[in-house]
Order: structure tokens, then C-alpha cells, then sequence
């Protein structure tokens, strides 16, 4: 009951919806947030998921290595990570031991080298529960 779908189809909807409903297109998204639990079952379907719609390969981390898995709050918190990057143009570097699963589709990892970029303006923040709530969000800071 707790495992998500093995292709990522609820996590599919969730990133596709937000997009629409942000009136932008996978291209325009410079950050992904993921889920990240690091645990098999999600990582495998996330990845799956996020190269699905994202063929572009934005920067990607999870932040849930620093701050761990804050349950009902995971949302709001990684919703926070996005608006800092948006903010001072930091991603924050993916925390993991670097061994990539050769069956998976690779994503291009946020690093030492890479996290201080000169411009970032859209990220998406995923968050997918128990049982199919799936919520991904798109954020951006207005120029006005």
C-alpha cells in the first residue's frame, strides 16, 4: 500500500500538473527538488518519473540529507530549499555516497562544482506520500 507506482505514473501527473498549472514547460525549470527519500523503491520510481518529463536535465538534489525526512513538514521544508536557491542562486548540493545505479536513468546531480549558478528562475519541489499523495510544486521569485 505504502509503495509508490514502479513507473511513477502518480508522480508523473503531480510534475505534469504543476507545470500547466504554472502556465510553464519542463524546459523552463532550472532546479528540481526530488522527494529523495533514499530508500529503493522511491529513488527508482522518482528517477524514472523525473527523466520522463524532464529530458533537459535540470540540476536535481534532494535536501532531505540535511535535515532528514520531516514527514508531514517535508513539503514545506524542500519549498524552502527552492526559494533560498531562487534567491541567493545557490543549489543545494546533493548529499549521497555517488554511486549511481547503472539501471537507472542518470539525472544531473547538484555538486561541490556546480551548485553556484548564475541565474536560476523556476524550481520544482516534489513530495509524494503513503498511498498516492503525490504534490509538486513550481516556484519562482517575481521581477517586479
Amino acid at each position: 500500500m505504502s509503495a509508490p507506482h514502479p513507473e511513477g505514473e502518480g508522480a508523473i501527473a503531480a510534475m505534469q500538473q504543476a507545470l500547466s498549472k504554472a502556465g510553464v514547460v519542463a524546459k523552463d525549470i532550472d532546479y528540481i527538488n526530488l522527494h529523495g527519500t533514499a530508500t529503493k523503491k522511491n529513488d527508482e520510481m522518482e528517477a524514472i518519473a523525473v527523466s520522463a518529463i524532464f529530458p533537459n536535465k535540470p540540476f536535481a538534489s534532494s535536501t532531505k540529507g540535511y535535515v532528514g525526512h520531516t514527514l508531514g513538514a517535508a513539503g514545506a521544508t524542500e519549498l524552502a530549499f527552492c526559494y533560498l536557491a531562487l534567491q541567493h542562486k545557490k543549489l543545494p548540493v546533493h548529499l549521497w555516497d555517488a554511486v549511481e545505479d547503472p539501471a537507472l536513468p542518470q539525472l544531473n546531480w547538484v555538486t561541490t562544482e556546480n551548485h553556484q549558478v548564475d541565474s536560476v528562475s523556476l524550481c520544482l519541489s516534489n513530495s509524494f506520500a503513503f498511498g498516492g499523495n503525490n504534490v509538486s510544486l513550481v516556484i519562482g521569485l517575481s521581477n517586479e
